[in-house]
């Protein structure tokens, strides 16, 4: 099965075809598209230069004839003589086909000190035709201007030379104002609009060259590779106007030599990659034999036949490789007659190994069997313990109830009078029974969590108010240490379901301790909703916890100060209890602190139906 599987893997040849032919075909690629890129800037830069160059000879020929225009226009701009010479003068502008009307207006004050005028092109509804009105002041023999001349120069006759120029089949020109405004379009009235959309114009305005490619929107409604020159004269650098003539002609007519080529190199392509293809085969068949030769060596050291001769001599990596093959073969060869005799000692080692094993395996299982009854006897006597402390606290309880009464008794003066002294020693007392009725309630609540016996009492409540409670409970410890207990307490907390007394419980722990460690500065107590959270957040700037001390904090009966550094009573219970009346209401509760910057504990409550009560 193994051998059949082998046989068929006889594609390297054709591995060896494919990687030349993708690598040509990389190659001719890349060549395609630089060429195409080259040709395409070349071809280019030629039309643009041609079209250039015409726009420059239009605009050339377009600033003389409207500069000629302008003085016939002057000569026009006098006051006749007489009746006379009113009509000859009247004849003389009728027969100027460039005017397309004339007229005699008051003076406007912006020609008082022009000579002469060029006004926007705009159409004249009279005449229902594109006119571009030329002002020119009529002035009297001491200079004083008495009127204004008005002629509209018809932009269908001035510009017709334009409109007779043509490049192939699509090449015009046109002319437009300086906003890409169309003034002059040849075979249609495209007057007043724009020749192309603003960016187009832009990129038109600011090429180095002077031509560039304009792309849709424009008037053609197609792609055209255009051209221009500026339109200069005198008259309208004066009037602030400026004209552009354009020469543009289609971007597929401008761009087709290079789609006639496109053929040529596809049926170049083809032939070369037969070409390829062929000798590829051909010396594809150099690596190939030598391999062949060394799957024959494999095969026949394979069924056993460890003395098979290797002769390759190809003088490369293939006749490298074959020789380290043939050092292989040799190495396997020794190691195999050692396998095959530490093989045979194995299996002597194994047989007594077996006796070994099972003998302790025997002995295994007895010690398993005594921890095993060690472990019982370790849990019946945890059980006793806690059964004992739990009776012992509840047993403290009532004579230390019988005992605080009397001190409270005595010192409220009931049973006589009580000097200094003797109040400061009941007082004392008092403080002292104060600090075990505590600790016998903390190790009860332990005891009740820790077995599963306590039950919470879940009802919807506002955190906000548990917070406020606390606050206003511990206030008076933290005036006495001159501490500033404060809160932020967000507003949008929806009612939680949680067991108020137990909560209440938490927090004194967590602000207790704040206070028990902080000397100064202040207590800060924050609420929060994350999401389907109410988070709890108890920030003090107390001495703070080393790192090295963090994973003890809620442990039971841990107290992190020790020796003479400790100076806070307790039990070592409080973290603990309200770790597991957190995790009981589905929360979590951690930890952040700083030696010498203060701690932060936070605590979870969540929102929604998350929770384990039992």
């Amino acid at each position: 099965m193994i051998e059949s599987r082998t046989t068929r893997k006889v594609g390297i040849r054709y591995k060896v075809i494919l990687i030349v032919c993708f690598s040509t075909m990389i190659v001719m690629s890349m060549g395609i598209i630089l060429g195409y890129i080259f040709g395409f800037n070349v071809l280019q830069g030629m039309v643009g230069d041609i079209h250039r160059k015409f726009s420059q000879l239009l605009a050339d020929d377009l600033t003389r004839k409207f500069e000629e225009e302008l003085e016939r226009i002057k000569r026009y701009a006098v006051v006749p003589a007489d009746a006379a010479a009113g009509n000859a003068l009247k004849a003389v502008i009728n027969a100027d086909t460039n005017i397309a009307g004339a007229a005699v207006i008051d003076k406007p004050d912006s020609l008082m000190k022009k000579s002469i005028h060029v006004g926007d092109v705009e159409f004249d509804g009279a005449l229902k035709e594109w006119v571009i009105p030329v002002y020119v002041p009529i002035r009297n023999s001491d200079g004083t201007v008495m009127s204004v001349f008005r002629a509209g120069l018809s932009v269908k006759n001035f510009f017709s030379f334009i409109g007779k120029f043509r490049i192939d089949n699509t090449g015009h020109a046109i002319v437009i104002d300086g906003m890409g405004n169309i003034i002059f379009h040849p075979g249609s009235s495209q007057t007043g609009v724009k020749l192309c959309a603003d960016r187009d114009y832009q990129r038109l305005l600011t090429s180095k060259n002077r031509y560039a490619s304009i792309y849709e929107p424009n008037v053609h409604k197609r792609s055209v590779f255009a051209a221009f020159s500026e339109v200069a004269p005198p008259a309208l650098s004066s009037s602030r106007k400026v004209w552009r003539v354009v020469v543009e002609e289609d971007a597929k007519e401008v761009f087709a030599p290079l789609g006639r080529i496109a053929p040529w190199l596809v049926t170049a392509v083809i032939f070369l990659f037969i070409a390829v293809v062929v000798i590829g085969f051909v010396f594809s068949g150099v690596l190939v034999k030598p391999i062949e030769a060394l799957y024959a060596a494999v095969t026949e050291i394979g069924k056993g036949n460890w003395n098979y001769k290797i002769d390759i001599r190809t003088g490369d990596e293939i006749e490298q490789f074959a020789d380290a093959f043939k050092k292989m073969i040799s190495s396997v060869k020794g190691k195999t007659e050692e396998l095959l005799k530490a093989k045979f000692e194995l299996e002597d080692l194994s047989n007594s190994l077996e006796e070994k094993v099972l003998t302790r395996t025997i002995d295994l299982t007895m010690a398993k069997d005594k921890i095993d009854n060690y472990a019982r006897e370790l849990e019946k006597a945890i059980m006793v313990k806690s059964d004992f402390v739990s009776m012992a606290s509840h047993e403290l309880r009532t004579p230390l109830a019988a005992i605080k009464e009397g001190i409270d008794i005595v010192l409220a003066g009931k049973t006589g009078a009580v000097n200094n002294q003797q109040r400061e020693f009941l007082d004392m007392a008092k403080r002292n029974l104060d600090r075990l009725s505590r600790l016998i309630n903390d190790v009860l609540d332990f005891q009740k969590l820790e077995n599963g016996k306590a039950t919470m009492k879940i009802r919807d409540n506002d955190i906000n108010d548990a917070v406020k409670e606390v606050c206003q409970t511990m206030e008076h410890l933290t005036k006495e240490k001159n501490l500033e207990l404060a809160t932020d307490l967000a507003a949008d907390i929806p009612k939680a379901e949680f067991d108020r007394d137990r909560i209440i419980q938490v927090l004194m722990n967590l602000i207790g301790n704040a206070v028990k460690f902080t000397h100064e500065g202040s207590i800060k107590v924050k609420t929060s909703k994350e999401g389907d959270i109410v988070k709890v957040s108890i920030r003090d700037t107390g001495i703070g916890v080393k790192e090295e001390d963090m994973p003890q904090l809620f442990k039971k009966f841990t107290q992190i100060e020790k020796g003479l550094e400790r100076r806070s009573g307790g039990t070592g219970l409080g973290l603990t209890i309200s770790k597991e009346i957190i995790e009981k209401h589905g929360g979590k509760i951690w930890a952040d602190s700083k030696p010498g910057e203060g701690t932060v504990f936070y605590f979870t409550l969540p929102l929604e139906e998350a929770r384990n009560y039992s």
